[in-house]
């Protein structure tokens, strides 16, 4: 444990030098100030007059017990109540702010969480936040004690100052420590709720069950927590031990003050300064103690704000955003021009030197083995990347030049790995482009285009069905189902360029063919790019691409590049040869043992 303790302070020194840490309370600032400037400085000034209020206690406590202390040895009896009707007041009315200073910073500080929490994860600024304003009141409430109990006795004030230190010192250590742990334990935490995940949807059921792995995860997720909570209890067993010990100090010291106190009064005879004394041993104790632990608490604090602040200076990715309108109408199409590709933070280049065309109003297919690149040509045509090197023109103009949002609304893309939202079908269909949830003839219109409006009307709440398991009385789908669900999103765009990317990889021959006919039908007008299993949906294209190796080695028409004789007639042969049909039309090649052409 020692050599994790020391590694945890040198990992967060390393991590979180001075000058990142005040950068990122800076931002953290910033980020409050921005709910809200008239709130924020309305939390400071009720902090600084509350952290005076207990000075001002204090002196009227004392006060109050030396007048209770004349008054009983004075004949006068009026006399003696108009000396203790004074400080009572004072006394009372300092109670009375303080309860309504207490309940107004409460009130503000609850208004500024609120707006916070629309701007970054909750639950981590509401401690920052608290921690914060605890070290101001503390740290206002601290001096303007010690300045009280310093004008009495200047030695007795240090010494309670001064005992609460090493506790301090031990809480940064831990929280050092605890840090380090929860950050190296980050992947673990992924796999626990990676476990949940797969034991509690749907999605995974049928395979959890069949092959009985239900035990075996469980088992996994058990080890995996006993393993936390192993390290867990043997800080927890540390922290006691050395922060009970060091915490001893501030016991004897708080016990040193109060004897010292109890014998200066026994000299002096005033009890009005003794009461003071003791009350404001007492506060400026707790404010020492709370203090130094809401310091304690930033420090480590500080260590995941700078995760957090690391996130939001994270850079974007390298997408330029131009000016120019999209154009209302396709006539030259899309062109990629001697375009290279490598993923951000990996070396291998997956495109090189890649160049084709997709004309307006044409269907361009790609052909090419599971990595060759298709999928990543799709991502920079929708500029979810931008290429290393090359051009990808619209309309002969680099898409650069065009407005980002305005580019991405006129594609419709169906991808692979599309999203089952699982949410109502209007949704479904209707985050295909949001202004259109709002007419619902669109929604059914689009719909209707893929083959799925008869089956929606005949659910129990139509258009307003939930979909999914996820939620109580969902509906769940076919695989052709929700694919018709993802196709009727792509329709509802009314996009002048659409992208589908081995949607149907799941469904059958059949299925297969009625989507893409649907497709084909619905998507005449458009410039079309499509990534496909079987050769009997390559051949509705109007154009076949082949890539391989992140390389385009064939492209033409189907019948062009059968004449040619390359890899596109190879795989289209040995597909035809392994059933014995010299024109495959619905055959999935992967089912042969031969290279799927997507």
């Amino acid at each position: 444990m020692k050599g994790l303790g020391r590694a945890a302070l040198r990992t967060a020194s390393e991590q979180r030098d001075g000058h990142s840490v005040w950068h990122d309370w800076i931002s953290a600032f910033r980020l409050l100030w921005s709910t809200g400037p008239l709130t924020i400085l309305g939390i400071i000034l009720l902090t600084v007059v509350a952290a005076s209020l207990p000075a001002v206690q204090v002196q009227a406590l004392a006060w109050a017990v030396q007048a209770v202390a004349d008054g009983i040895t004075q004949a006068d009896r009026s006399s003696a109540v108009r000396a203790v009707a004074l400080p009572a007041a004072l006394l009372a009315g300092v109670m009375l702010a303080a309860h309504v200073l207490g309940i107004a910073t409460q009130y503000l500080s609850h208004v500024m969480q609120l707006k916070l929490g629309a701007l970054v994860s909750e639950r981590l600024m509401e401690v920052g936040t608290r921690l914060e304003l605890e070290v101001a009141r503390e740290a206002l409430t601290l001096v303007s004690v010690a300045v009280v109990i310093m004008g009495w006795n200047p030695w007795i004030a240090l010494l309670v100052i001064l005992s609460p230190i090493p506790a301090a010192i031990g809480t940064m250590w831990f929280g050092a420590i605890s840090y380090q742990i929860e950050y190296d334990r980050a992947p673990g935490r992924r796999l626990l709720s990676y476990l949940q995940h797969l034991t509690t949807r749907d999605h995974s059921f049928k395979e959890v069950r069949l092959f009985g792995l239900g035990a075996h995860l469980i088992n996994r997720y058990r080890g995996l927590v006993r393993e936390f909570l192993a390290v867990d209890r043997s800080i927890a067993a540390r922290q006691a031990w050395v922060l009970g010990g060091l915490g001893l100090v501030t016991v004897v010291g708080a016990g040193a003050a109060i004897t010292a106190a109890l014998f200066l009064a026994l000299d002096n005879g005033r009890l009005g300064e003794l009461a003071g004394y003791l009350q404001a041993l007492t506060t400026i104790n707790a404010s020492m103690l709370a203090l130094l632990a809401a310091v304690g608490g930033l420090f480590e604090l500080s260590l995941f704000l700078g995760n957090l602040f690391a996130v939001f200076r994270m850079p974007r990715n390298r997408e330029g955003t131009g000016g120019l309108p999209f154009p209302r109408t396709l006539k030259q199409g899309i062109e990629f021009r001697n375009v290279s590709f490598t993923y951000p933070g990996t070396t291998r280049e997956v495109l090189h030197d890649v160049s084709f065309r997709i004309p307006a109003r044409t269907c361009v297919a790609f052909v090419g083995r599971n990595g060759s690149g298709k999928t990543s040509v799709v991502k920079l045509l929708t500029r979810l990347y931008e290429p290393t090197s090359g051009q990808i023109l619209l309309e002969g103009r680099p898409i650069e030049e065009y407005d980002l949002d305005a580019y991405r609304a006129n594609i419709g893309v169906i991808f692979q790995d599309f999203i089952r939202y699982e949410m109502s079908v209007r949704d479904n269909i209707g985050f295909g482009r949001v202004d259109e949830l709002a007419h619902p003839t669109s929604i059914a219109g689009a719909a209707a285009a893929a083959g799925i409006d008869a089956e929606i009307r005949q659910m129990e709440h139509g258009y307003d069905t939930t979909l999914g398991r996820h939620f109580v009385a969902g509906r769940q789908l076919s695989g052709g189902q929700w694919q018709r669900m993802a196709l009727a999103r792509a329709f509802v765009r009314k996009a002048p360029i659409v992208v589908l990317d081995e949607p149907t990889a799941a469904i059958d021959a059949e299925s297969e063919r009625e989507i893409f006919e649907r497709f084909r039908e619905q998507t005449r007008d458009a410039s079309t790019f499509l990534i496909a299993h079987r050769f009997s949906t390559v051949r509705i294209a109007d154009r076949v691409v082949v890539i391989d190796g992140g390389r385009i080695i064939e492209q033409g028409t189907h019948e062009e590049l059968l004449a040619v004789n390359g890899q596109y007639a190879h795989l289209y042969h040995l597909q035809a040869s392994a059933y014995g049909d010299p024109q495959p039309t619905s055959l999935d090649i992967e089912e042969q043992g031969v290279a799927s052409p997507s």
